[in-house]
């Protein structure tokens, strides 16, 4: 039941707001749970497959957290917006695992174009992932264009291409795109600037080797409804009716696009995410695959898992009279509170629980 809370102060008006935690590698197989306010962004068991014995892990502040939870306090005379974070063990475990060296709140303001209501914008087959081109921007969760499957530098989202990453054919020293084992972007127009609908993505010698036609993507999400817009290119007359399947979570694939045009031209499907991940399989009978870009828009995003917010005490996901009978129970030394209960009884966020907090919790039941 053990946890610990640090106050960190914010820029409010930052486009994005990253928190930096440092974790131990050999911490793997230990759970930790990450709370900022009172919605949970981090919750799992520890399982880095990195080289570094200490590594970072990124959580981006949902703009829903941000509203609801960063409050002003005042310290040495100045007012500083606030938010608090939460670390404790997720579940019942003896041990949590431990945060390190550092730990602290980035305020992001990105120097590349990006569009608040863009989840993801890939320009699949990009020669130059580090650039836009025309009126394109990237979205809230991506840097760059393009990248093989990972966390992204900046976000610390996990997404991108899936595939062997050795470069078995030597592509490399054509561009700086990204040449996998399977994949190739078009290496016969390497110049930066090409059009997203014109650009794309292969399936560099499947065919020839008699591998079945396959292209994906992977990108971390929360969970929600997803627009996913795509194009289709066909250079060589090999490339017809690609089918896109989609997975989440747990769940089965199941097609979102089918017979997809090869022109150019964008087509949609429609997508639910659970578990904070989505998996996109393109598959075709044909000879090739060609896809152009792939652009991710939400359509309806649920909250973060919301625990113990201010004054539900029980934590059963209502502020109630039942809250306060147990704030009472507390403020008597009749009741003893445990774990994060305490960060729900700070219903002032003032680091004192005292019968003003239980005032105010009555006020909210109040209105």
């Amino acid at each position: 039941g053990g946890w610990f809370t640090y106050r960190m102060a914010v820029d409010d008006s930052a486009p994005m707001l990253v928190l930096h935690a440092k974790l131990r590698k050999a911490d793997n197989g230990k759970t930790l749970r990450i709370r900022v306010g009172d919605a949970i962004l981090y919750a799992g068991t520890l399982d880095y497959s990195g080289t570094e014995e200490v590594y970072d892990l990124k959580l981006v502040v949902p703009d829903d957290v941000r509203t609801r939870c960063i409050y002003p306090v005042t310290a040495d005379g100045t007012e500083h917006n606030v938010l608090d974070v939460t670390f404790s063990a997720d579940g019942t475990v003896v041990e949590s695992a431990k945060v390190c060296d550092f730990l602290y709140m980035e305020a992001v303001t990105p120097l590349y174009d990006n569009d608040s209501s863009i989840a993801y914008f890939v320009d699949c087959g990009d020669h130059n992932t580090d650039t836009l081109s025309g009126r394109d921007k990237l979205g809230m969760y991506n840097s760059v264009t393009e990248q093989l499957y990972g966390a992204d530098e900046v976000t610390g989202c996990v997404w991108g291409l899936i595939d062997d990453p050795t470069d078995q054919y030597n592509g490399s020293g054509k561009s700086k795109g990204i040449y996998t084992a399977n994949t190739w972007p078009d290496e016969f127009q390497t110049a930066d600037g090409t059009d997203k609908a014109k650009s794309y993505r292969y399936t560099k010698n499947q065919y020839e080797n008699d591998i079945a036609r396959h292209l994906d993507y992977g990108f971390s999400l929360p969970d929600g409804t997803y627009s996913i817009e795509m194009a289709f290119a066909d250079p060589w007359g090999c490339s017809k009716n690609p089918t896109v399947y989609a997975s989440s979570g747990t769940g089965k694939e199941a097609a979102i696009i089918t017979n997809a045009p090869t022109d150019g031209t964008a087509v949609k499907g429609e997508v639910e995410v659970t578990g904070g991940e989505l998996k996109i399989s393109i598959r075709s009978e044909d000879k090739a695959i060609n896809i152009c870009y792939i652009l991710i828009r939400p359509v309806e995003v649920k909250a973060a898992s919301v625990v113990g917010c201010k004054g539900d005490v029980n934590k059963d996901g209502a502020v109630t009279v039942a809250d306060v009978v147990l704030m009472q129970k507390y403020l008597l030394g009749v009741k003893q509170i445990i774990g994060e209960q305490a960060y729900a009884l700070d219903v002032l966020s003032d680091a004192e629980l005292n019968i003003f907090d239980l005032a105010m919790l009555k006020r909210i039941l109040l209105n």
